[in-house]
C-alpha cells in the first residue's frame, strides 16, 4: 500500500486547498507568417512575420481539496498541460493567483518539488544508458531522501508496481509499458504529498494500462492527493472523484462524472421492445415522426428510443399501443455512456 509523506503539511489540511488557481491566466507569444506576406528569399523572411499572443488559460479557477483524485479533460490543444506546468513551477501564470501545498510554484519550487511528484507520459527522468536501479539512487543522493524513508519506499514501489525483474535492466531496453512503471516509481522514492500526471497512460496496451490505473487508485486511496490529465474515457470513468473540464482554455465544468452525466438529460433516452406485427410501423407513425425518435426493426421485434424529456411522445406511444394492441415486451432506461455526454457537452459549447 503507498504512503504519502509521514508529515502532512499543516497548510494542507481542510482549511486550506492542496492546489489553489484564482483567475490564473497564462499567455505564449509567438511568431507567425503574415497572411499574404508576398516577397522571395530573406526579405519575406524578415519581413513577413507577425507577433501573435495566444491564450493558453483564460481566468481559470479551481481548488482540490487533501486527499481528492481529480481529473483534468479537454480537447488536444485546451490548456491542460500548461496548468500542470504552472502548478510544477515550470511556467509561471501571466495573471492570477496560484498556490500549491501552500507554497508558490514560483518562488519556493525547491521546497515544493520535496512534496510534489511530477510525471509526463511523453518524457522520462530514467538515465537512458544505465540500469533503473541506478537512477533511483541518483536521486535519493540528489534529493537527500533518508535511508529509511527510500529504503521503505523502494521495497514499496517494487511491490506495488511489480519492478522486481527490471530494476536491474538498462531504461533504453525498457518497453513503454515497464518505462511508465519505472518513471511512476520513481516519483514515488520522496513520499510526495500531491501527485501530477500528465497522460500517464499514453500509449499504453489494454493490460498495462489496467495495471497502472489499478496502481494510481491505490495511491489515490491511500490518501494521496492525485490530478491527473487524460483523453482516455475509461481512465476518467475508473478513477476519478471529481472532474474538471477545459476547452480554450476556459473552465466548463467542476463537478463529479455522474453529474455531468445527469445534467445532459437531453441525452438520456428509454428504450420500448415491441412486438412487431403487420402495419405496426404505420400505426406508430405518428410517433416515430416526433423529433429525435428513433426506431428499429430487428429479427421481429421493434427498438423504439425516446428522450426523456419528450414525455409528450412517450404518452403517445403508450396510448398507440394500447389503442392497437401492440404488446411491449419491455421499457429499458439508457444512461449515455460518458463518451456521448462529453462529445455532446463540447458540441453543446460550441454550437
Amino acid at each position: 500500500m503507498f504512503r504519502a509523506a509521514t508529515v502532512p503539511d499543516p497548510m494542507a489540511g481542510a482549511g486550506c486547498p492542496v492546489v489553489s488557481l484564482e483567475a490564473v491566466s497564462k499567455s505564449f507569444t509567438r511568431w507567425q507568417r503574415k497572411e499574404g506576406a508576398s516577397g522571395k528569399g530573406e526579405k519575406r523572411g524578415i519581413f513577413g512575420q507577425e507577433k501573435k499572443t495566444v491564450a493558453a488559460l483564460d481566468h481559470v479557477s479551481f481548488r482540490i481539496g487533501q486527499g481528492e483524485f481529480v481529473a483534468y479533460a479537454g480537447p488536444n490543444g485546451a490548456g491542460k498541460s500548461t496548468t500542470m506546468k504552472l502548478l510544477a513551477g515550470m511556467l509561471q501564470p501571466t495573471d492570477g493567483k496560484l498556490s500549491v501545498l501552500g507554497m508558490s510554484p514560483e518562488k519556493d519550487r525547491i521546497a515544493l518539488m520535496k512534496k510534489l511528484g511530477v510525471l509526463f507520459g511523453n518524457r522520462t527522468e530514467l538515465w537512458w544508458d544505465h540500469p533503473v536501479i541506478q537512477s533511483f539512487e541518483w536521486k535519493k543522493v540528489v534529493w537527500d531522501i533518508p535511508d529509511a524513508v527510500y529504503r521503505r519506499n523502494l521495497e514499496m514501489v517494487t511491490e506495488l508496481l511489480d519492478m522486481g525483474e527490471i530494476r536491474n535492466v538498462f531504461a533504453r531496453e525498457l518497453s513503454l509499458g515497464q518505462r511508465m512503471r519505472a518513471d511512476l516509481a520513481m516519483m514515488l522514492l520522496h513520499s510526495p504529498e500531491l501527485i501530477l500526471l500528465d497522460e500517464p497512460t499514453l500509449g499504453l496496451d489494454v493490460t498495462i494500462k489496467a495495471s497502472l490505473v489499478s496502481e494510481i487508485r491505490q495511491m489515490a486511496d491511500s490518501g494521496t492527493t492525485v490530478f491527473l490529465t487524460t483523453h482516455q474515457i475509461d481512465v476518467l470513468e475508473r478513477l476519478t472523484d471529481k472532474l474538471f473540464i477545459l476547452e480554450n482554455g476556459k473552465s466548463t465544468y467542476q463537478g463529479s462524472v455522474d453529474s455531468l452525466i445527469n445534467s445532459q438529460k437531453s441525452q438520456q433516452r428509454t428504450e420500448y421492445l415491441l412486438a412487431a406485427s403487420d402495419g405496426s410501423m404505420d400505426v406508430l407513425a405518428s410517433v416515430v415522426s416526433a423529433e429525435n425518435v428513433e426506431i428499429e426493426e430487428k429479427k421481429g421485434q421493434l427498438h423504439i428510443r425516446i428522450p426523456n424529456l419528450d414525455e409528450a411522445a412517450q404518452a403517445r406511444l403508450m396510448q398507440v399501443c394500447v389503442e392497437n394492441h401492440l404488446r411491449i415486451i419491455s421499457i429499458v432506461p439508457e444512461t449515455p455512456t460518458l463518451e456521448e455526454v462529453l462529445i455532446h457537452f463540447w458540441r453543446s459549447h460550441h454550437a
